[in-house]
């Protein structure tokens, strides 16, 4: 019986050496390039079995430039020894070739490169050891090709990146070290995925200053509560399934439009928020409204604001078709506010008097069962139509008792494709 394991492994030993040696690529040198400048196309190299090289002959041409562009070709592998014989490369790009396969050995010499683009590909698959040889890197886009899944370790050498883009594939689910030991990282996007849920420890290497993280069009149902703390840009629009979210961090804008939202709670220091199109959205806690600068609400189901009346940094706020708003606090704390949107049936008469407090507001837009007025303040009379006929009385019967700031001009909207220019009402 150990006789005939013995034999076995002997077996599946030399089946599995024969398979190794079948999968070896035949090199096949590239002739000719059909350059304009540093652009590169028609390279015909669709063959899965066999690779191309760039010898150094051919590769003379192009040894001036620091950028270099393969574009519309039929390539399944990546070719090799383009860095051995142009080291002196910075970007590298490869678009729309169909590129399935990458080696790692093609990158080496590459001791200069900082940016990697391989964006419209077919690849759906890359192994761990793929861009060992590419440490300098700083930038790499993956976008549009139709990855599945990510070796866990497979940007760890890659202790320079800043910037990742991952967009457009097919990725399901994302390992919680899949980022980890990148401690350059600042700006990632996985929009347009298949994504669920983020891990908790995702951002652990980055939390310090992570910038820009966007992960719209996915189908997220959860975000961690403390998966960030402290980020520039934070985008999750249309993610359909998301239901409840619920942020600790510092965030300078965040974007949650055009999903399924009914709660939203944001407990550390937030300047912009954007949660319009949340028909569902119900629900809006704000711990800390003294730094808010812009906000909308638009096509909400919101029927509470009163963190408004203590946000008196707001420069920008709309609150435009919220059905159930019964009232708009007062917002004459804002001092330095400087557009208003809102819908004039969600108002009571009585807070239509904090309008002449606004010294800065320059625009303001007032939605009503009849229409949309728009008022704008004269900064540029050249700007605005002359003389232009208008009547006003919509106008007048909204605002009736209101004394409006000097120097405001009225505008109505026309309808798209008016050739004439806004028109006033002459109210100053």
């Amino acid at each position: 019986m150990r006789m005939l394991n013995y034999l076995n492994y002997i077996l599946i030993a030399v089946i599995a050496f024969a398979t190794c040696e079948s999968q070896k690529l035949e090199e096949i040198a590239i002739d000719s390039l059909d350059c304009r400048e540093n652009t590169c196309t028609n390279l015909k190299y669709p063959s899965a079995s066999a690779v191309a090289y760039f010898s150094e002959n051919v590769t003379k041409h192009l040894r001036k430039y620091e950028t270099l562009v393969l574009h519309s070709s039929d390539l399944a592998n990546l070719p090799r020894k383009i860095f051995l014989n142009l080291p002196q490369l910075v970007e590298f790009h490869v678009l729309e070739c169909e590129l399935q396969q990458i080696e790692s050995v093609c990158f080496d010499g590459a001791k200069n490169l900082k940016r990697l683009n391989f964006g419209g590909n077919a690849l759906r698959v890359l192994d761990s050891n793929t861009f060992e040889l590419a440490t300098q890197l700083e930038e790499l886009n993956l976008s549009d090709n139709q990855l599945e899944d990510l070796p866990t370790t497979i940007f760890r050498p890659l202790k320079n990146l800043q910037k990742i883009n991952l967009s457009n594939n097919r990725l399901i689910t994302l390992s919680q070290h899949i980022f980890s030991q990148l401690g350059s990282l600042k700006s990632i996007n996985v929009d347009s995925n298949q994504l669920v849920e983020l891990p908790g420890e995702l951002f652990r290497d980055q939390r310090k200053h992570l910038s820009e993280f966007s992960a719209q069009s996915n189908q997220l149902v959860r975000i961690p509560f403390n998966i960030f703390r402290e980020i520039d840009h934070l985008s999750l629009s249309f993610n359909p399934q998301l239901r409840r979210l619920h942020l600790s961090a510092k965030i300078n804008e965040l974007e949650a439009t055009n999903c399924d939202l009914e709660s939203v709670e944001l407990d550390g220091r937030v300047i912009g928020v954007q949660l319009e199109a949340n028909p569902k959205l119900h629900e809006l806690k704000i711990s800390q409204p003294q730094d808010l600068e812009h906000l909308y609400l638009a096509n909400t189901n919101l029927y509470r604001l009163d963190f408004l009346s203590k946000a008196s940094k707001l420069v920008d706020l709309d609150v435009t078709d919220i059905v159930n708003l019964a009232d708009l606090p007062k917002i004459t704390s804002a001092k330095g506010l400087e557009r208003l949107s809102f819908t004039y049936d969600n108002l009571t008469s009585n807070h239509m008097d904090m309008l002449p407090h606004l010294k800065d507001l320059n625009y303001l837009e007032i939605s009503h069962e009849k229409g949309k007025e728009i008022f704008i303040k004269d900064l540029d009379e050249d700007f605005f139509v002359e003389e232009a006929e208008l009547n006003c009385g919509q106008l007048a019967d909204l605002l009736e008792f209101v004394e409006l700031p000097k120097d405001t001009t009225i505008l109505e909207d026309r309808l798209v494709g008016d050739p004439r220019g806004p028109m006033r009402c002459g109210m100053a």
